[in-house]
């Protein structure tokens, strides 16, 4: 089931929208073997940029495969080989990942519908203890060229109560990624049941 949204624009006005490498430095640190999957990966704005980062593996999704195309040719442009991209419907499929295998879950403008606790549930999922959901939306407080209605843009407040009960807690870090987003981060807490 595809997200609602207001379509994609062409390829250099989308990247001109984000402090791209902003928004990759407030990424958490992690280790030069870290796992990182990606839910939407769009023309591959962040995709490349994670990837370029000395031997970390991706995995990205996208429910079109046009996306998964113009980011693969994308990525093949750029000399990247340590991308792996999979068309796949995440909200009704999940991603098919095995349990506690990836250090971060990066969710850009996506969760702007009623079931948000749906990606969040599988990015628990498949988080390792100690593994963060960083998530990123539109801002509400400013006029935006682009994004959904700012009636459906997720706040803070609405993240974590659909994080309510998957073991993924706000630990601290959140605020304004300029000049339109806004991002919060989820740590995944210790498993108690094993």
């Amino acid at each position: 089931m595809k997200v609602e949204d207001s379509g994609m624009p062409h390829e250099s006005y989308w990247n001109s929208l984000f402090n791209i490498e902003g928004i990759i430095a407030w990424l958490p640190p992690t280790e030069a073997t870290a796992k990182i999957v990606e839910i939407g990966c769009g023309y591959g704005t962040f995709t490349l940029p994670l990837a370029k980062m000395p031997q970390r593996n991706i995995h990205t999704f996208d429910i079109e495969s046009s996306m998964i195309d113009i980011a693969r040719h994308n990525a093949t442009d750029a000399g990247l080989s340590n991308i792996r991209f999979e068309q796949r419907d995440v909200l009704e499929q999940g991603t098919g990942l095995e349990e506690r295998s990836v250090d971060i879950v990066f969710l850009f403008n996506i969760l702007h519908f009623e079931e948000k606790g749906v990606f969040l549930e599988e990015a628990a999922r498949i988080l390792k203890r100690g593994g963060t959901a960083a998530i990123v939306h539109w801002r509400t407080d400013i006029p935006t060229p682009r994004g959904p209605a700012v009636s459906t843009r997720p706040d803070a407040a609405q993240i974590l109560e659909a994080a309510k009960g998957l073991d993924l807690h706000y630990d601290g870090v959140s605020g304004t990624l300029e000049p339109y987003h806004w991002g919060m981060q989820l740590a995944k807490g210790t498993d108690h049941g094993g």
